[in-house]
């Protein structure tokens, strides 16, 4: 009756999960694996906490970094080179029309020579409406509290005043500093496609006053855009026209539905690209990066895994007799190996959400775990002076909270499966002797 019982039970019935948590709980003596449980449960526990915890600061870099990035940068351009006034026009209205863009605006980009007190440096002018300055947070706010961006000196309402937008110009901290110069000061540029004359082709010059002051937080930003008015920079280099309508978005991470989005609006005539093309170089290093820790972290939970293949094996040594006992009474081949994959599944289960709580534990109380370390070592972990940041940033990803618990299930249902198809090989007579 017994053997009726087992052999013609369901998969994953109950008494295999009974036998399996007799078996997890066993003393050595009495051929459990107690104490190699404990360590595969710790290795797993590390494993998943430690890849939650990195890939949630990377997460936080990553963020940071990108904000930072686009932050005072447009998130989709549009070329419009060749285009006459109306077309351009069009385009910019059809933009504005698209969900999920915040402002739409034309842009004309060139290379200059600045001079003043002796210094002369090469760098961006970057020709915009002056109502569209408003529109970048990193520029137009000024700095309080922990935002570490924004205007830092001089002011925005005489920036675009006067004839053909006015002679004022914003420039970065970095430039700012670099020529000595501060909101009143004058500054000459020079365009390098100057005026054709008797004597050969003399670059264009002019004075212009700085009006502000501006960081968006990162150093090469800052050292090489200056701001002008768009059209006192088509004047001052001469041109027709912007080279480009460019657009902001409110999630540029996501873009691919909105650049789809922009090229239906302006069809397959004009050329677009995103930040991503602009930056390409920085954006694949982050991806790279991504990539590789999850990589070398999801190994560490490998290599804690296989404890689970040496304790199972020891398990079936030892539980030779149980297994004969347990086929003699109808259990079949599968349910023995069901038991024991069970056990495998019990220690990774139990380790990938206790690595899982205190991973979630870690990234919700860093600014504490930073503040103690600083306490011990005097130290300051994360001098804001150095990384323009107050705190170690963090973000808890969803889908790598679920990576990594799921990959510890699998890690260890994957160890569990050679002895246990070990076990289920065996037959009830060689069982009686394989001890």
């Amino acid at each position: 009756m017994a053997e009726t019982r087992l052999g013609g039970a369901r998969p994953f019935a109950p008494f295999e999960f009974v036998i399996a948590m007799r078996y997890l709980r066993a003393r050595r003596k009495e051929g459990g694996i107690a104490l190699i449980a404990i360590i595969s449960f710790l290795g797993i526990m590390l494993g998943v906490a430690a890849l939650i915890i990195v890939l949630s600061i990377m997460n936080g870099f990553r963020y940071e970094l990108l904000s930072q990035l686009l932050g005072a940068q447009s998130h989709v351009y549009v070329d419009v080179r060749g285009l006459t006034e109306p077309e351009i026009d069009e385009i910019q209205r059809d933009l504005e029309r698209i969900p999920g863009i915040l402002n739409v605006g034309p842009r004309y980009e060139g290379q200059a020579l600045f001079t003043a007190n002796g210094e002369t440096v090469g760098a961006q002018v970057v020709g915009v409406e002056p109502s569209d300055i408003a529109n970048i947070p990193r520029i137009s706010s000024p700095p309080s509290g922990e935002q570490r961006y924004g205007l830092i000196d001089g002011r925005f309402d005489t920036f675009g005043v006067g004839n053909n937008g006015g002679d004022n110009i914003l420039i970065g901290r970095a430039l700012a500093s670099r020529m000595g110069v501060v909101p009143g000061d004058e500054i000459t540029l020079l365009a390098p496609n100057g005026s054709s004359g008797p004597f050969g082709t003399v670059p264009r010059r002019k004075a212009y006053t700085v009006a502000g002051v501006f960081t968006v937080g990162v150093h090469q930003f800052d050292q090489v855009v200056t701001f002008m008015p768009l059209e006192q920079a088509l004047l001052f280099f001469a041109q027709d026209g912007p080279l480009t309508i460019e657009a902001r978005v409110e999630d540029p991470v996501e873009i691919n539905d909105t650049m789809v989005r922009v090229r239906q609006a302006v069809g397959n005539g004009v050329s677009i690209f995103d930040w991503r093309d602009q930056s390409l170089a920085f954006y694949q290093a982050l991806q790279v990066e991504r990539f590789a820790m999850r990589l070398i972290l999801s190994v560490v939970i490998l290599i804690a895994a296989l404890n689970i293949i040496t304790g199972l094996i020891m398990l079936v040594k030892n539980k030779g007799r149980d297994i004969a006992i347990l086929r003699t009474m109808g259990a079949t081949r599968g349910s023995v190996m069901r038991v024991f994959l069970i056990i495998g599944l019990m220690i990774g289960a139990v380790g990938a959400l206790s690595g899982a709580a205190m991973g979630f534990l870690f990234v919700l109380n860093i600014e504490h775990i930073q503040n103690f370390i600083q306490l011990v070592t005097g130290v300051d972990p994360f001098n804001p002076e150095v990384y323009f940041l107050t705190r170690l940033p963090a973000r808890i990803d969803p889908g790598e909270v679920s990576f990594a618990v799921l990959f510890g299930l699998l890690s260890a249902l994957l160890a569990a499966f050679p002895p246990a198809w070990r076990a289920a090989r065996l037959d009830p007579v060689e069982a009686l002797r394989y001890e």
